[in-house]
């Protein structure tokens, strides 16, 4: 198996640079600086991420904090727990695995565990956020905080998955690496990323609200599949989806500042209203037309594991 390397490699004893997660080249160059952050570019193959990385306490403030203020309001938990809000993931899970046991990494308040739950799968799920996790189990649901580096399991499982997470983590490669151990012979590995070859990206680069510190790593459609194939996976299904124009406006009027949580939350619940009848189906049409070209804002692939 080959698997990639970590996001730095060492010069001498004391200096550090970027590494390339996708292609490993130390061919990084400093592409632009937004909110404080410096991003790189590998030059090869065109993945981004921020430098330098976040330590784990840093992360863990960040996203006990957003979790207080992303879930403040019902609507927008109504919303992360619809059936609608996952649809995606759901049509993607059902296409590579049809029932089993299932892990959702970075599960949030634990949406997708419930829509997993509700076609048959023995779900459950695991954030860093005890915020997140403490909405989901107020709703009956089967999630836990913690580390996943860290926490044992029971038992392994049929299908884990890892929904807009890998972005987030300095270290992504060790977290799919965990995940493919915890795999059952034969098992599938789910995850989503934004695509920074969408369209969204392609028209408005880093004035796009979504790019911001947060985001510590940017994948393109196919560097995402490719950078997960080296971890013995077979690819068995790379799909894009996503666009929204309000994006694009809020990004001129915003000129790129990142987008506060609260202001996501309710544009994110607000969205699911006019998603609904003819506006709904003529964003499903688009969002078929971009995925032709792997133009949608998100990509997500689905991997089997080899050799077992």
């Amino acid at each position: 198996m080959s698997v990639p390397r970590m996001a730095e490699a060492s010069i001498g004893e004391s200096q550090v640079r970027p590494f390339c997660l996708c292609c490993e080249s130390t061919e990084m160059s400093r592409a632009f600086e937004k909110g404080g952050a410096d991003f790189y570019k590998c030059r090869g193959c065109g993945f981004t991420l921020i430098w330098p990385r976040p330590d784990d306490a840093a992360l863990v403030s960040l996203y006990e904090d957003y979790g207080r203020r992303y879930y403040s309001t019902e609507g927008v938990k109504r919303y992360l727990l619809s059936a609608n809000h996952y649809r995606r993931e759901i049509e993607l899970l059902s296409r590579a695995c049809r029932t089993g046991t299932l892990l959702d990494v970075g599960c949030s308040i634990g949406g997708f565990v419930k829509a997993a739950g509700e076609l048959g799968y023995e779900a459950q799920g695991i954030d860093i956020s005890r915020v997140s996790v403490a909405v989901g189990q107020s709703a009956g649901l089967m999630v836990r905080s913690g580390d996943f580096l860290r926490t044992t399991f029971a038992d392994n499982f049929d299908v884990i998955s890892m929904w807009a997470t890998l972005e987030h983590l300095p270290e992504p490669s060790r977290y799919v690496q965990r995940a493919l151990k915890m795999l059952r012979p034969g098992g599938i590995f789910l995850a989503s990323v934004p695509n920074y070859a969408g369209i969204t990206q392609r028209l408005v680069g880093k004035k796009d609200r979504y790019v911001g510190s947060d985001h510590l790593n940017y994948w393109t459609a196919r560097g995402f599949a490719s950078y997960l194939q080296k971890f013995n996976l077979q690819i068995l299904e790379t799909l894009t989806f996503g666009f929204n124009p309000m994006t694009l406006v809020k990004a001129a009027l915003n000129r790129g500042q990142n987008c506060d949580c609260e202001q996501m939350a309710v544009e994110q619940s607000n969205s699911a209203s006019w998603k609904d009848g003819w506006i709904g189906r003529a964003h499903g049409v688009t969002e078929r037309v971009l995925n032709l070209g792997m133009l949608g804002d998100t990509v997500a692939v689905a991997g089997k594991l080899r050799g077992q």
